[in-house]
């Protein structure tokens, strides 16, 4: 049995695909209630930044949530889960490396956060691109 394909395995991968998107989303949602600062090196988001934020997160949640029982979303959302959360955790790789602002909620992230973060989501995202491609390949088999 190939755990790609198993689809005990892809129901929970896609419903922790789902989850794990919802810590962003909660990261714009609070700042947006607080007022509070978000801040990625020279770029300060604006409330709008956030909501727009918001809405792809969202979109990213409901599309992992599609893909638990609809095959015909699965490569597509593991494929944008792998690559945003390799792109997020590029981002802290490439601050641990050459530092710049990061501030959440009004205060510094930490380099610890940071690090956290490369640990945490670009395993992640290189699973996701696993599951995207090991889909595409039996799709492309049958």
């Amino acid at each position: 049995m190939n755990f790609a394909w198993d689809a005990r395995f892809l129901r929970i991968f896609y419903g922790v695909a789902a989850c794990s998107w919802m810590p962003h989303w909660a990261c714009h949602y609070y700042r947006l209630e607080t007022h509070s600062s978000f801040v990625v090196g020279s770029w300060a988001f604006s409330s709008t930044d956030s909501i727009v934020s918001l809405f792809i997160y969202s979109l990213l949640v409901a599309l992992n949530l599609l893909a638990i029982q609809s095959e015909k979303y699965r490569i597509m959302a593991a494929a944008v889960t792998g690559i945003g959360h390799l792109g997020l955790g590029s981002l802290h790789a490439y601050r641990l490396l050459y530092p710049f602002t990061f501030e959440v909620f009004g205060y510094p992230w930490t380099y610890g956060a940071s690090l956290r973060e490369v640990l945490v989501v670009v395993p992640f995202g290189l699973v996701s691109l696993f599951v995207a491609i090991a889909l595409k390949a039996e799709r492309f088999r049958a």
